[in-house]
Formats: structure tokens, C-alpha cells, sequence
């Protein structure tokens, strides 16, 4: 089927549902697989019913730990799974809709002893990671939720926002501070392959984050995400850890999905690659919606976008299963300098840009169960990027002149292997190994104010590097009510000729059916960019590279847990931590810390790994699952985050908001018995980022904003009150569905602030502020 005659039918589908109620209720097929949490081998005969269902609807797995649950009414279910020796588990929350099948997997995670007067209580998929070795500062996510969650926007970060420990940037950026660390310390793996920029329009306000998200949530299964003290298997990272996971598609009938919104437009296909085959595809495609307009119109300065991403599954009778997945994304944005020096306010208006961004990672994988006790994951890839801008300025006599011309490619080629083992009903474990070849390129010529007809080139070098990444990590179940994981993760890099040892430890243990206690502790190394390592500068007229003995930034974290079970749906977590940062790199006998840059395009000064720093604070949340229509999730945090520089003065850094506070909530309402109306909006409260004054009449004199280093983020932006909001409307018709959906971040209209600038209108030095909503109305049709 063509992508025209795709759309076209979907246009008419969307007409159509407005129109025709269907008079019989309407169900749809849930299947899916039942395998072992850690050997992923299938587990025969599990059992698994509808809770709540009259009569009672259920079946079991078969020899392949296969399910197939036929004719289950369309709307919000959880499906309760048993099986002999394993823990019972609670898929919650799952919405069954028309228009497409459900299709879950689902890990269950052994038991180890039975003993009389010990009650194993169903755990819902909501209560745990994934990740079987994550002892605290985890939780898992589904893809849904970025669409129901206010202010989600379908993005997996901006998602994360909601969640306790965890503030934003800006309203434009995705970009997240976990506690206190720079966004530059999240460490993004997808399929179990580190990438370097998940998101359109990377690295341009913020190192981190981007305007949106690359991974489409068409595309994506149920993901972990790490605020603190992760397992031994993430390295490379000192802040927290998105590990998404891609699904695979339909393997029995051909599913389609159109949608258009403010944001994007959506297409997305999946199905068997031949009938009756175990074999299947996915794939998506999105191009910016302004972005067309503005191409049809020839609207200026509109940013431009479009990703695709792709999963091929290949799985074979007794040689594992295959799977070539890929995803890349292209950014374009153009904006014209105002010539009219009446209309100069700030620098930002004389001045004129061409950015664009190229990002694509693809790989290879495979899967393999040896015998019931061993799993082994192995990965070949190649992920890259490449961005540039040329910038161009008019000059106060109204000249324009260019003063940037910047040019860089970054990436690598990757092989990683896994393998998980079985000991005992008591022990097991997870090792693997990482090795990575990496390249770059980095060319940058800016132009001077006191000569602006002169291009000076200020960093043109590049290189290569090779990495390896090795880990193993143990877990024991002590006793039924206590266990603990045990491992180290090692990172080298021969550019430096550097080498780590990074001990991670974790202890739970179950007080009560209702009550845990845990602890936590990581050591967390992460190494700079390739070309900070090949920063070059010029002394008597002979080229250095000064900073290839840097050390990697480490940081210890200890994470103290409490996770109270208030009821079936609601539970209540509290978490104090604290971080101990060594070795960050700083200019000598200057304020400045490379934790606190926002963007990195080239460093061309000589630094020290002599940096510290320390963050502290306590999180809490308090949640209720979706159950009887309604949720909420309540979070808090308190923190501290400071450093000390080059001049051996402790500053605050710039992340340092010091306290954020969420509540979500959101109902859900049955509509025509079929149709699912939902509503949920969140409120939040955080304090201003930092940053660092003016010398005033320096700045004055100059034209332009001058820092006083002195006063390193001495200064402070006022607290803030957001409010987002999404409503989304469900109409299910006979084999397929439409979606409605409307939402808004930053609905009260508050201001991002920006460091401070030189004002041409008012002649002072002043700080920027921009109120900017993101509203995206869309619809979306899945038959």
C-alpha cells in the first residue's frame, strides 16, 4: 500500500469516525509471549486472565510461551500473570483499543524460596525496572504515558520532568537536570547502543537536549529510566541513564498508523515481511508540519525536521533471532538579520544563521537462549552526526559581514556483547564488554569585533580514539525478604592512556509485604568529547594539544531508599543521596568548570582535572497508578549543587535551582462505552537557574555582556509556576481507531530566562526572557 492511498484513506477514516457509532461492542485480540525476566527462555503453560473481566477471561502460554486472548472489550485493562516458582506479576494500565492489536512481552522474575507464612503479593509493572540489577533511583515508563502525562509531548525527557529528583532547562529544550548534574551527564542508549544526540536541533541551547525527540512513540516499548547510583552495565555517564527499548512488529496482520499534529506528521507501518512468517517489520516517518507550511509559503525563519527510524526482526528456529535497526533524523533552521537598525534590540537581531543537523545510528543485533540459564546479546553498530552553522552579523555602519563559519562530525563504530547466566535459583549474573572506534572533525572560524572583516580560524584539528567499556555485575537473593547486587564497570580510552575501576553495590531489603528499605552506591566515571581531548593552542608559534592528559570526571553516588506500598495502586518513595564529584576539568586559577557549559562547540585553552564538586538532597513521590479512571504523581525535591573551580573557590553551579516540586494528576472517562475521553495536567514549581553578572561598565563600554567571573552564578533567575496540559479523545470504530489529542507545555505563559545581554534600545545590560507556549493540537488514526 502506497503512502498517497494510505493517507487518503486515513483522511477519510478521520470524517467517517465523526460520523458512524457502531452498535455492537466492539473488542480486540491481546497476545503476545511469557519468558523469564533474565534468560528470556519462554515459560510454558503461564497462566495470565483480565482482571475484573465477567466471566473470569484467561489463558495460558504454549510450548513457545505464547498467549493469545481473543475478544477483550475495548478500553483500560491489567492482565494478571502466574506461574509455578515465579513472582506473580500485574501488567497494569494496558489500553485496549480497535484499531490495533496488542501485543505485550512479558518478563517474570523467579521466586527463590518458599516458605510458610511468606506472602508473595503481585508486583505490577509499574512498581519495578526492568533492569533486574537496579537496586533504587529507577522506574520504568511506557510509551503511552508520553502521551497522557501532561506536558510529555510524546517525548521520553520531557516526560521524565514529572518525576522526582528531576527540573528542565527551558521550555523550548528537552534538555533535564537530575539532581543538580548537567544534562551533559545523561547517558542515552538505545538497543543497548549508546547514542549521541536523541533528539532534532542537538546541543544548541543546552549540551543534552535538543527541541524534540527523535525516538517516535510508534517505535518504542516500555523503557527504564536511572536518576542515581545505576548498575554496573551503564558507563560513560555521571548523571542518570534513558535505556529505550524499540519493539518489533505485528507478526501476524499488516498495521498502519497516520497522524498529523502542530509538531509533526506521523506515518508509520508494520507487519509480517511475508505471510505467515515469524519475520517482521516496523517503520516510521515524520516530517515538521510548520516546517511544510513554511516551505509551501516561504514563511521565514521556521525550523525544519524530519526522522525516520526502522526495526526488521528476523528470528530463526535454533540460531537466535536477527534484528537490523536503524534511525536518523535532519534539522535545517534559517533566520534572516533585521537590516533596520530602529528595530535592533539585541545583538540576536542583527544577526542571521544557517544551522543544520544530520544525525544517524544503525545496527545489528542478535539474540540467543542457550538452555534455560544463559542469554546472550550481542550488537554491531555505527552511529554519527554532523552539524554546522554559518552565522552572519550586521555591523553598526550596517554592513553584514560573516563572523562564524562552523563545520563538525563526530561518531563511532561500535560491537558490545552481553551475557547473562543463571548460577542458582539464589545468583546471577551479567557481564559484557564494549569496544568503540571514534572519530572526529572540527572545523571553526569566528570573526572579531575589533576586526570584523577578518575570519580567523580558531580551531581546526581532528582525530580518532579507541574505547573500551567492560562490566559484570552479580545479583544474590539472600533470603526471600533480602537481596543485593554486587559489580564494577571499567571505561578506558587511549587518547589519554586513562583506565577505571568503578565499584557499584546495591541492598534491598523487604521489611514488610508493604515496607522496603535500600542502599545504594556507584562510582560513576564519564570522559569529555574527543575533541576536548584534541583542543589545540599556539605557543611561540608551535600548535599543542594540552589536554590529552586529562583524567575522566568521576562521581560517587550514595542513594539511601524507602519504598512504602500503601495500597495495590499507590505507593510512597523517599530518597536522600549524596554525590561527590573529582577530577572535573577547569581552567587553572579561573572560575570556570566544563560542568557548567550549555554549549561545547570547541575548547581552545589548556585544563586541569583538578575540579570537585558536591550535589545533595533528598527526593519524594507519591503515586497512585491508573485504576477506576483516575491517577497522580506527586514529587519534591530539595538539593544542593555546588563546585569548585580552577581558583580553588567553591561556586554554585549553574544547575543549581535548589528545589522543584510536581503534582500530576488525571482522570480517564468511558465514553458511549467504547470511546475513552482523558484528561491530565500538571503544575509545577522550581526554582531559576543560575547565572553570573554583569560587569557593568565594562559590558556598557563594550556593547556587549562581559561576565564577572569573580561571581560565578552568584546570581539567580526568579522561581517559576508552570502548568501543562493534555487532553486527548479515543473514538473506537470496527477495526481501527482515532485520536484527538490537544496539548499545551507552559500554558501560564512563563518566562525562560537567558544570561544577560547588551539592550541597543534602552543602552544597559539587561537578562532576556521569553514566554513561549508549545501547543500541538493533532489527530492521529491506527487501523
Amino acid at each position: 500500500m502506497g503512502i498517497i492511498r494510505i493517507f487518503t484513506l486515513a483522511t477519510l477514516m478521520v470524517f467517517t469516525s465523526c460520523y458512524v457509532h457502531s452498535q455492537s461492542p466492539l473488542t480486540q485480540t491481546v497476545r503476545g509471549t511469557i519468558v523469564d525476566a533474565n534468560s528470556k527462555s519462554p515459560l510454558i503453560g503461564a497462566a495470565i486472565t483480565v482482571e475484573g473481566s465477567e466471566p473470569l477471561m484467561g489463558t495460558a502460554t504454549n510450548a513457545d510461551g505464547i498467549f493469545r486472548l481473543e475478544r477483550v472489550p475495548v478500553g483500560r485493562h491489567n492482565f494478571k500473570v502466574s506461574y509455578f516458582g515465579y513472582e506473580p506479576f500485574i501488567v497494569s494500565e494496558i489500553l485496549v483499543g480497535s484499531g490495533k492489536e496488542v501485543v505485550l512481552s512479558i518478563e517474570l522474575q523467579g521466586t527463590t524460596l518458599e516458605l510458610e507464612g511468606v506472602v508473595v503479593t503481585a508486583n505490577t509493572n509499574k512498581d519495578r525496572p526492568l533492569n533486574t540489577m537496579a537496586t533504587l533511583s529507577a522506574r520504568t515508563f511506557s510509551v503511552e504515558e508520553t502521551n497522557r502525562y501532561a506536558g510529555g509531548l510524546d517525548d521520553p525527557a520531557r516526560l521524565a520532568s514529572a518525576f522526582a529528583g528531576v527540573t528542565t532547562t527551558q521550555t523550548t529544550n528537552n534538555a533535564i537536570i537530575i539532581r543538580g548534574n548537567s544534562p551533559r551527564g545523561v547517558l542515552w542508549r538505545f538497543e543497548g547502543v549508546d547514542i549521541p544526540a536523541a533528539f532534532h536541533f542537538p546541543n544548541v541551547d543546552f549540551i543534552g537536549g535538543g527541541g524534540f525527540t527523535v525516538l517516535s512513540n510508534q517505535m518504542l516499548q516500555n523503557s527504564d529510566f536511572y536518576t542515581g547510583a545505576f548498575p554496573a552495565e551503564y558507563g560513560n555517564a555521571s548523571s542518570g541513564v534513558f535505556d529505550i527499548k524499540m519493539r518489533t512488529g505485528n507478526a501476524e496482520r499488516r498495521e498502519y498508523t497516520a497522524g498529523i499534529s502542530l509538531i509533526g506528521m506521523d506515518l508509520s507501518a508494520e507487519g509480517p515481511i511475508v505471510a505467515e512468517k515469524s519475520s517482521t517489520y516496523l517503520f516510521n516517518y515524520r516530517y515538521s508540519t510548520l516546517g511544510l507550511i513554511g516551505t509551501l509559503t516561504n514563511f521565514p525563519n521556521i525550523p525544519k525536521f524530519q526522522d525516520v527510524s526502522y526495526m526488521l526482526n528476523f528470528p530463526t528456529e535454533n540460531a537466535g533471532t536477527f534484528s537490523f535497526w536503524g534511525l536518523g533524523a535532519h534539522d535545517i533552521n534559517t533566520k534572516t538579520a533585521e537590516s533596520d537598525t530602529l528595530k535592533w534590540e539585541t545583538d540576536y537581531d542583527r544577526t542571521g544563521q544557517d544551522y543544520y543537523n544530520r544525525f544517524g545510528a544503525i545496527g545489528l543485533s542478535h539474540r540467543i537462549t542457550i538452555g534455560t540459564n544463559t542469554f546472550i546479546h550481542s550488537t554491531l553498530s555505527a552511529d554519527g552526526m554532523r552539524y554546522g552553522m554559518d552565522k552572519e552579523e550586521y555591523t553598526f555602519d550596517r554592513r553584514l559581514l560573516p563572523t562564524d563559519n562552523i563545520r563538525s562530525t563526530e561518531g563511532k563504530f561500535s560491537a558490545r556483547s552481553t551475557i547473562f547466566h543463571r548460577h542458582s535459583s539464589r545468583v546471577s549474573s551479567l557481564t559484557g564488554i564494549t569496544l568503540n572506534r571514534l572519530f572526529f572533525d572540527n572545523h571553526m572560524q569566528l570573526a572579531f569585533r575589533d576586526n570584523p572583516e577578518e575570519m580567523t580560524t580558531f580551531v581546526y584539528n581532528s582525530g580518532t580514539g579507541f574505547s573500551t567499556q567492560s562490566f559484570t555485575q552479580v545479583r544474590f537473593s539472600l533470603l526471600p525478604n533480602l537481596s543485593t547486587n554486587v559489580g564494577f564497570h571499567s571505561m578506558y580510552l587511549d587518547v589519554n592512556d586513562k583506565m577505571t575501576f568503578e565499584p557499584r553495590a546495591g541492598i534491598r531489603w523487604n521489611v514488610s509485604p508493604n515496607d522496603e528499605l535500600s542502599f545504594a552506591y556507584g562510582l560513576h566515571a564519564q570522559m569529555e568529547e574527543l575533541r576536548t581531548y584534541y583542543s589545540q593552542t599556539t605557543r611561540n608559534g608551535t600548535i599543542e594539544t594540552p589536554n590529552k592528559h586529562l583524567d575522566f570526571m568521576k562521581s560517587h553516588h550514595f542513594v539511601l531508599g524507602y519504598n512504602r506500598k500503601v495500597s495495590d495502586v499507590m505507593r510512597v518513595i523517599i530518597e536522600p543521596y549524596y554525590q561527590i564529584l573529582q577530577d572535573i576539568p577547569v581552567y587553572p586559577n579561573h572560575s570556570f568548570s566544563i560542568i557548567n557549559l550549555t554549549s561545547n562547540w570547541a575548547i581552545n585553552q589548556p585544563l586541569e582535572s583538578r575540579g570537585t564538586g558536591t550535589n545533595y538532597g533528598i527526593d519524594v513521590t507519591a503515586e497512585r497508578f491508573l485504576k477506576d479512571g483516575y491517577f497522580y504523581l506527586v514529587t519534591a525535591s530539595i538539593f544542593d549543587s555546588k563546585y569548585v573551580g580552577g581558583d580553588g573557590i567553591e561556586y554554585n553551579t549553574r544547575f543549581n535551582r535548589g528545589h522543584v516540586a510536581n503534582l500530576l494528576v488525571g482522570k480517564e472517562w468511558m465514553v458511549r462505552g467504547q470511546n475513552i475521553l482523558s484528561f491530565s495536567t500538571k503544575l509545577t514549581y522550581m526554582g531559576g537557574l543560575r547565572y553570573t553578572p554583569a560587569l557593568y561598565d565594562e559590558s556598557i563600554e563594550a556593547q556587549m555582556y562581559i561576565p564577572d567571573n569573580s561571581k560565578a552564578f552568584a546570581s539567580q533567575f526568579p522561581a517559576s509556576t508552570g502548568v501543562d496540559f493534555t487532553i486527548n479523545y479515543r473514538i473506537n470504530k470496527t477495526n481501527r481507531s482515532g485520536v484527538w489529542s490537544l496539548m499545551v507545555k507552559n500554558a501560564l505563559l512563563q518566562p525562560d530566562y537567558s544570561d544577560p545581554f547588551y539592550d541597543f534600545m534602552t543602552k544597559e545590560v539587561i537578562v532576556d526572557k521569553m514566554r513561549l507556549p508549545i501547543p500541538s493540537l493533532g489527530y492521529k488514526i491506527e487501523f
